[in-house]
């Protein structure tokens, strides 16, 4: 990577990122306890940002930690009222917005228009050698912007691509006692270029769940309503935790409530950006 590259991509990272004092860490169990001991970070533990004079409020549940897999950054936007990022730059990063409520409009370099995105839909950018976009948020918005490490050794020499996906192309189903949607993964509508991306949504009913889960990849959570306890960890609504090394996840769903489980590769087989 050539070394404006890196330096200007560092330090944007490091911005993003933000400073807390909460370091996230893997399950273990303990020693003398069979129970699963989570770490488990609220939403008042997140480095919160209020952009535009309050029209955007981000908090962020990666900002803070050493990063981990190949993710880089992952921001929970609410839109209390209409508000835009002008136009931006992005290298080599690959990012996927997640619209849950409202919606948002989008202009960048690589289509050269205004593409409305309404709810439950997601836009899939991959940055590759370069583009600019502007992205407006209609009031009442909510979404998760998560951005991706693809191998930037790669990613840099790609073409600019840019995707919506649309409410319709995803849907519900049912497993067992409860729904779930899936974005991206082998059997979902999404393909991405950073390895072994999973990305799930789920309605739980009140009740006792399981889930399953990939050993070799970390289950980040995101509790996006409503509230589960996992033996004995209770987690809140925009808490955020993660796991690793389990095949089957057991909890007790104490109201209804929707988790976003987003499963990333423990090893990753190129050097990151991070490490660079």
């Amino acid at each position: 990577m050539k070394r404006r590259h890196f330096l200007k991509l560092s330090s944007t990272i490091g911005v993003l990122l933000g400073a807390s004092g909460w370091t996230l860490a893997n399950i273990f169990n303990s020693k003398n306890s069979s129970k699963m001991k989570l770490h488990i970070k609220s939403k008042q533990e997140q480095h919160s940002v209020s952009l535009f004079g309050g029209r955007l409020l981000e908090n962020k549940p990666l900002s803070g930690a050493p990063v981990y897999s190949n993710l880089i950054y992952w921001a929970n936007l609410e839109a209390v009222e209409e508000g835009a990022f002008p136009m931006h730059p992005h290298e080599g990063i690959e990012i996927l917005t997640f619209i849950f409520e409202g919606g948002l409009e989008h202009y960048d370099t690589a289509t050269n228009k205004w593409t409305p995105l309404p709810s439950d839909g997601v836009q899939h950018i991959q940055a590759g050698s370069g583009l600019q976009h502007s992205e407006k948020y209609w009031k009442g918005s909510r979404a998760f912007q998560i951005w991706f490490d693809p191998d930037f050794s790669k990613s840099l020499h790609k073409t600019p691509y840019y995707k919506d996906y649309q409410a319709t192309d995803f849907q519900w189903e049912r497993k067992n006692d409860f729904e779930v949607k899936s974005y991206v993964g082998q059997d979902a509508p999404i393909q991405t270029d950073a390895p072994d991306i999973s990305a799930k949504r789920y309605k739980l009913p009140k009740g006792n769940h399981s889930i399953e889960l990939d050993k070799n990849s970390f289950s980040s959570l995101y509790l996006m309503e409503g509230g589960i306890d996992i033996e004995g960890n209770e987690i809140l609504k925009d808490s955020f935790t993660k796991i690793s090394g389990i095949e089957r996840i057991h909890f007790n769903a104490i109201v209804n409530s929707e988790l976003f489980i987003l499963q990333s590769p423990i090893k990753i087989n190129y050097k990151k950006i991070t490490d660079r």
